[in-house]
């Protein structure tokens, strides 16, 4: 899996908050800033799953991971503040979070992927997942 970011730095932020902020949740990635963007690589998604279970916000993120497929792929935005205090909380505002797309490389299942970073839970605990999922059922839920 590769995980691509991108986030404006606004002229009212500090660009080392803002890198600060990426590698918070994505602890490797190899960022550069170019005209104002924040750019990054990242392949080590271990920090974002160990966020997602010491927050208890798994059923929320396999929403978010869900709702974001696109082939071979998924995307979301990460609020900037919270990722800067080591905190994920999804956000909505396309023009000021962290724009994350998480890619399945050519031998991988993206659901597969999806399903390791954000099982699904019941009364808060992580239950086994021997489930075939169709796609036309996440597509319904778009």
């Amino acid at each position: 899996m590769i995980i691509k970011l991108k986030s404006k730095i606004k002229p009212t932020e500090d660009e080392n908050k803002v890198i600060k902020a990426v590698k918070n949740i994505f602890k490797d990635a190899k960022i550069v800033v170019e005209d104002n963007y924040l750019v990054g690589e990242s392949k080590d998604i271990s920090r974002f799953k160990e966020l997602l279970r010491s927050q208890a916000i798994l059923d929320t993120a396999r929403m978010v991971l869900e709702r974001g497929i696109n082939g071979n792929l998924t995307k979301f935005y990460l609020n900037k503040q919270a990722a800067f205090a080591g905190l994920v909380n999804f956000d909505r505002d396309i023009h000021g979070g962290i724009f994350v797309k998480l890619i399945a490389e050519e031998d991988e299942d993206l659901m597969k992927i999806i399903k390791d970073i954000a099982p699904k839970t019941k009364n808060g605990k992580i239950i086994d997942e021997d489930e075939d999922t169709d796609e036309s059922e996440i597509n319904k839920k778009n």
